[in-house]
Order: C-alpha cells, then structure tokens, then sequence
C-alpha cells in the first residue's frame, strides 16, 4: 500500500450502469501520480464500511478534491447535501471522522473551527493523521458539515491543524463536476469544467498519448475502463475496401461489406489508385487537426501546366474560428505506399469548402484527373462511386450509390449541393464522386446522415476559376465524441414511441 486516506459516500445518479462514487482529497491523485512509473498497474482500493474491499477508479479532480468510482450499487450510504438541512456550525464544535484502510476500524476525533483563518479546522487532541483526509466534519447533531482535503504541516512533526471544504464549497464543487444535477449525460462536445482535470487510468498511458496525438478529445471518466468509443473518428472505414501492391498488414476486413470494385473496369481502378490521395494537417506540437481525402488534377496556372490536389477546405480551417484558414498549419500528402511529403495551401475557398494544395516534391507514376474536361453530367438516379482513402495504411475505400434528384434535405449552407445514396465516412471528406465509366460527377463530404453530400463537378470548375471572389459560409463537420451507452444515457429517459395512434 503506498497510500491511504478517507472518502464520502455521494448520492447516487441516474446513469442505466449503477454507480458507487465517493468523494476524497486531491491528495490521493497527487500521491497516485507521483508513484506512478512506466508499468502503470497501480489500482485503487476502497474499503466500505462492512469491511469488504472493491476495486476503484480514479476520475475528475481538481487543487482540492478527487472523485472515486466503483461498479455497482454498494453498501455505503450517501452523505445528505441538503444545505438547508445542514446549516452552520453554530458553536464550532465537529467531530473529524475517517476509516484506517488496513484494519477497517472507524475512527472520530474533536475539533474546533478556527477564528483566525477560515476553512482551518484546530485539534482538539491527538494530531491529525492521512485518514483525515476525505473524510467529513460532523456536527454534535450529526449533521454533515465539510470535508477535510489538506493537513497544515507546520514547523513541528505534529499535525495539529487541517483545512477543510464547508458543505456550501463542496456542493458548489461538485456541481462543476457535473456529480449533482447534471446539465446532459450524453457525450457529445464534452468537455472538462474549467479547474479541473481528469486521471489518465492505470494501463491507458500510452493509449491517451494516441488520442490526443491523433487531434481526438480525451474521453470523460471510466469510458476508456469499460470500453466506450469514439464516434465520428477519422479512422473510420467505410465500403469495400482494397490494399496497394505488396500491402504488408494481413487479409482486409472486407467481411460482408458492399462489392464495388468489380464493378469498375481495371482500368479506372488504376487511375484511382495512382490519383486518390490522403491529406493530414498538423499543428504545431504536431497534433493531428484534420485528416480527409484528395484527388490529383492537372491544373493550368500562368501558362503551364501543374499536377495539384483538389481536396475539402476543411483541411486548413481554424478550430477557433470555422470562418477563418489556420495558416500555422502542416500539410501532409500520402500517395501508397511509399510516397510522402508536404504540401501548400495554394487557394480555397470556404463557402464551398474547396482548396487547392500543391505538392513540395513530385510524385512518380501518378494519372491526374483532368477535370476540365467534359465527360458529360450527372443524371438522378446515375450510378456511381464515393472514394476515399484510410489515414492510416492508405487503404482505398469505395461505397457505390445513385445521384438523388434533390437536395431538399441538405444540413449543410450550400444550395448548389447535390446528394448521392453512397454511404461514406469522415475520411471520405474531400474524395471524388465518379461514375462507373471513371468519369468525374463531384467532390465529396460529410454531414453524419445516411446520404452523402456533393459539389457537382461544373460548380467546381466554376469556383477555380474564382476562387477568391467568394464569401465564406459554415460547412460543419461531425466532431468526434465518445459513446458508451450506459454512462451517457439517463436510466429514467422514456424513448419516444413512434406509431399509429389508435382511436
């Protein structure tokens, strides 16, 4: 044992997965943090009142205070929060209560409330000890009055003196934890409240060092413990997939996933192959911002003829501010297997989510698209191809669908947009739309429905020509978030039932 302390029973929540949390000191995350080491198994332990132990998981804390989670609905009782029914310590008289880990025996010492200093609860007896620590501040009634979350070390060896959260302080601090009354269980744009952080759990260090290299938000407590995922993840795959020559990473996991390679002749698929690029942006502590693909397409500027990459504004765009191009940002361009550099942000433009990237060094054996040639336009209900490419091996990605006649259900601020049937995901922003003779039909994008959005390729044309005469709108791109299904759905939430109404 390298650390114990006390805790307090909170009340339960609403979560479909019952919980047991307790709240203690912030010292426990510090002592957890500094004896860590790169093995990472260190547990947490918790000792309920019957004696019995369970395992715990380290969450949210801030300077002051930590909080506990254990599995299940456990024989603890909860502290009443009430503050109506716990006013002030009149006469500033509490007992110090806590519980000693290793032999489980309670134990209660008298304390006075300073006068001098707020928040300093005096000894009336022995020193205090680490089991004080989390552990509450009762009043002669009974009554909950605090907790105490620091031992004032003074110049002598004995500890005399701590400091402690009134009931109003902790109340209010759990309230920012989102423990009390919380404002949604869901996970979508969660974030941390401001002042507080959240434990990377034991045997996930490496994993959190992935997430945030790969630009992704960390997950709220206990997602990564009991497996929660993350939606709308760059490294989402959709349709059939197909590898590069000499691909070295096993079978695909095509599994029961649509054919539609076979229904292109050999020869396109080796023009989409050699054309069909994926794109990365970086931020300065090279973190991962955007990842989506491109296409390869002859392009004439200032007389001459230069091989560039038609990709998705969405690439450059600030996180900060959607209306703006992040001009700190690095380009990266991959072509399989083994081609890759950098690229500049040539031109764009963020009313139609359109930019042109040029690539630093020249790549071999590659067909560029000659969009400016017309090979006649898209029909409704045409067949055709959304294409894309994985961020991570480079894998060709490929959903067929058919040209829907309207746009009438578009989310995204674009009347010029059309909609296709093909179902792709987030690293199919930016691909190319062609039909099953090869020919080009548009660019594509994503908005998180069943259908996929795309620029036609006359509007493309149209706004190359120019690109800098546009003003701006929004094109709002799913941003990933974590899903678990029972620490993010309200147990009490009645689904609404959709049906025939009877008379």
């Amino acid at each position: 044992m390298l650390f114990a302390c006390s805790g307090i029973t909170l009340p339960h929540g609403t979560t479909i997965l019952e919980l047991t949390r307790f709240v203690t000191s912030a010292c426990l995350v510090r002592e957890f943090n500094e004896k860590r080491n790169r093995d990472d198994k260190l547990r947490i332990q918790v000792r309920l009142p019957d004696n019995t132990t369970t395992d715990g998981f380290m969450g949210l804390y801030d300077a002051d205070i930590a909080i506990v989670t254990c599995i299940g609905k456990l024989c603890a009782h909860p502290v009443d929060l009430c503050l109506e029914a716990s006013p002030d310590c009149p006469d500033g008289h509490v007992l110090a209560a806590g519980r000693a880990f290793s032999s489980g025996g309670f134990m209660a010492m008298s304390g006075s409330l300073s006068n001098e200093s707020p928040n300093i609860l005096l000894s009336d007896g022995p020193c205090f000890t680490e089991a004080a620590l989390g552990g509450p501040l009762v009043g002669i009634d009974g009554r909950f009055h605090g907790m105490i979350f620091d031992l004032c070390h003074d110049a002598g060896e004995s500890i005399k003196s701590a400091k402690f959260l009134s009931l109003k302080s902790l109340y209010d601090r759990l309230e920012l934890f989102q423990i009390l009354n919380p404002k949604q269980l869901h996970f979508r744009g969660y974030k941390l409240p401001k002042g507080v952080s959240s434990v990377v759990p034991s045997g996930f260090m490496k994993t959190s060092y992935r997430i945030r290299s790969l630009g992704y938000p960390m997950p709220p407590p206990l997602v990564l413990e009991l497996n929660g995922k993350l939606r709308n993840q760059f490294e989402d795959r959709f349709g059939e997939l197909r590898a590069w020559k000499g691909y070295p990473f096993g079978d695909l996991p095509n599994g029961p996933r649509e054919r539609a390679w076979n229904k292109l002749q050999k020869e396109v698929v080796t023009n989409i192959s050699r054309r069909v690029v994926s794109l990365a942006s970086f931020n300065r502590d090279d973190t991962r911002s955007f990842a989506c693909t491109g296409l390869l397409i002859s392009m004439q500027r200032r007389n001459s003829i230069r091989t560039v990459v038609l990709t998705s504004a969405s690439l450059v765009r600030s996180h900060d501010n959607e209306d703006k191009i992040d001009k700190n940002l690095r380009i990266e361009v991959f072509l399989p297997p083994n081609q890759r550099c950098d690229g500049t942000l040539e031109c764009y433009s963020l009313h139609y989510n359109i930019a042109i990237v040029i690539v630093k060094k020249g790549f071999n054996a590659i067909r560029p698209e000659n969009i400016f040639i017309s090979k006649g336009m898209q029909k409704p209900s045409q067949n055709v191809v959304a294409v894309g490419r994985d961020p991570t091996h480079g894998l060709l990605m490929a959903a067929t669908g058919k040209v829907e006649s309207s746009n009438e259900n578009c989310k995204l601020d674009c009347k010029e947009l059309c909609y296709c049937t093909c179902k792709i995901k987030k690293a199919g922003i930016g691909g190319p739309l062609i039909g099953f003779d090869g020919s080009f039909v548009g660019m594509n994008f994503y908005d998180g429905s069943n259908l996929t959005p795309f620029l036609p390729r006359d509007k493309i044309i149209n706004v190359l020509a120019n690109v800098w005469e546009i003003p701006s709108e929004r094109w709002p791109v799913p941003e990933p978030y974590w899903f678990h299904g029972s620490l993010d759905v309200d147990k009490y939430d009645v689904p609404e039932l959709i049906g025939r109404k009877l008379d």
